[in-house]
């Protein structure tokens, strides 16, 4: 039995045997990298570790740790408040309406940046009784969405592969159709996590509030005044107003910067001022989620360098039916972006689609490449991407066991799910078409 099959097999165990013993699975995948690495492959310590998603746990470090101090200072409490009173009757509207904005957040320059946007999403969840599962399933949906725009990283990496291999391809028609599929995913997530009980409570008590209206009594969507915002409310929307702003700038202005390190460091400026709420702030850090990422992700650098992910990428180039084979690239795509950079898969696989795709190849056009594009992120909503593990750090800590079950089963549907779909939708049409 050869390294990459003993890998496979030991990547599997991880989440056998963190299922049934309990045991935290970034931990147990972490120990198994360096088995597998050391032990097996014979690397290096250092090799094995050269994997280890710093630039991804710092986003989740820096994000988990402002936002704990604008949970700490008020300051969500603050625009919880606000929302509850703008929404009004309208609480249905919530989960569309952060998908809306998240999605234009991420369109600019790097989906990275709607990160800022979850534990605010998150929050509103908590407070008007809305599925954790469905606001994170919406701001999944928002990231990765708006990640496949022209602006945006995923979306240029994606444009320029497909440039240097003389594809037609067209950025426009990219986005359009990603924020399509993950619009119907939202619905779909609505329809299943109590969207339409949401409808309902909308409608009860919209018309609570007209026969309050006509019974002269004050309408009002809270129950109590307003509380004024404090100073140090506001410097804290200051901060938050500057992580958004300040990454966009520096990004436009090709400044390589993480947004982690943008978040870190207003954080630790406002901990300058305020140390005792700096303090409190370090306990609202998810370190298991972290070491979750951490764990998960070194574990499929060894598999990469193993040449595993390579060697199922030729397997699917194998077949002699060019639709089968396209399937199989996709689900491959879907899988492994659970587990691995989104960016990177597509960067290794769509070169590897190209001999389907110039004349002679069997799939002539242009809809697989968009296929395998969405396919690839449909999955990050899963707990081992960087957008999964930041949804459940984001939520309250009771909720984090139910919502982690629930957006795994998620992910893992996506991964066969997103490529039937985008298949059926953008390549078999062209094929019926041309045939």
């Amino acid at each position: 039995m050869n390294a990459e099959i003993i890998a496979l097999i030991v990547f599997a165990a991880v989440f056998a045997i963190s299922a049934i013993r309990n045991v935290h699975m970034g931990a147990l995948a972490l120990v198994a990298a360096f088995i597998v690495g050391v032990g097996i492959v014979g690397e290096g310590l250092d090799d094995v570790l050269a994997d280890f998603p710093v630039d991804a746990l710092l986003i989740l470090l820096g994000i988990t740790y402002l936002f704990g101090m604008a949970r700490e200072t008020g300051t969500i409490d603050w625009l919880v408040d606000r929302s509850v009173r703008l929404v009004g009757p309208r609480v249905a509207l919530l989960p569309w309406a952060m998908w809306l904005i998240g999605t234009g957040v991420a369109c600019l320059g790097t989906s990275h940046a709607a990160f800022a946007v979850v534990p605010i999403a998150m929050s509103l969840a908590t407070t008007h009784r809305i599925s954790p599962t469905l606001m994170g399933i919406a701001m999944s949906s928002a990231i990765v969405g708006g990640a496949l725009a022209p602006t945006s990283i995923n979306g240029i990496t994606v444009a320029t592969i497909a440039e240097g291999a003389n594809l037609p391809y067209s950025a426009a028609l990219m986005f359009a159709l990603s924020v399509g599929v993950n619009a119907l995913v939202v619905l779909v997530a609505f329809l299943m996590f109590g969207g339409p009980e949401l409808i309902r409570r909308s409608r009860r008590d919209a018309a609570a509030l007209r026969e309050s209206a006509r019974g002269g009594a004050a309408v009002a969507t809270g129950t109590a005044p307003a509380q004024p915002i404090t100073r140090l409310q506001v410097t804290v929307l200051c901060t938050l107003f500057l992580l958004i702003a300040g990454f966009v700038v520096l990004t436009a202005l090709d400044v390589d910067v993480n947004l982690g390190v943008v978040a870190l460091t207003l954080a630790v400026a406002l901990s300058i001022l305020v140390p005792d709420v700096g303090r409190r702030a370090i306990s609202k850090v998810d370190w298991g989620t972290i070491l979750l990422l951490g764990g998960i992700l070194t574990y499929v650098g060894v598999l990469t360098r193993l040449g595993a992910i390579d060697q199922l990428g030729e397997l699917a180039r194998s077949v002699n039916v060019p639709l089968i084979a396209a399937i199989v690239i996709c689900v491959i795509a879907a899988v492994v972006s659970a587990f691995a950079s989104t960016i990177g898969i597509l960067g290794a696989l769509i070169p590897l689609a190209v001999p389907l795709l110039v004349p002679g190849g069997g799939l002539e056009m242009t809809g697989f490449l968009y296929a395998l594009a969405i396919s690839a992120s449909l999955v990050d909503c899963a707990p081992y991407s960087t957008t999964g593990a930041t949804i459940i750090a984001s939520a309250p800590e009771e909720r984090r066991p139910l919502l982690t079950r629930h957006l795994t089963a998620w992910g893992f549907a996506m991964m066969i799910i997103g490529p039937a779909l985008t298949i059926l939708t953008m390549v078999v049409p062209a094929l019926l078409f041309a045939g």
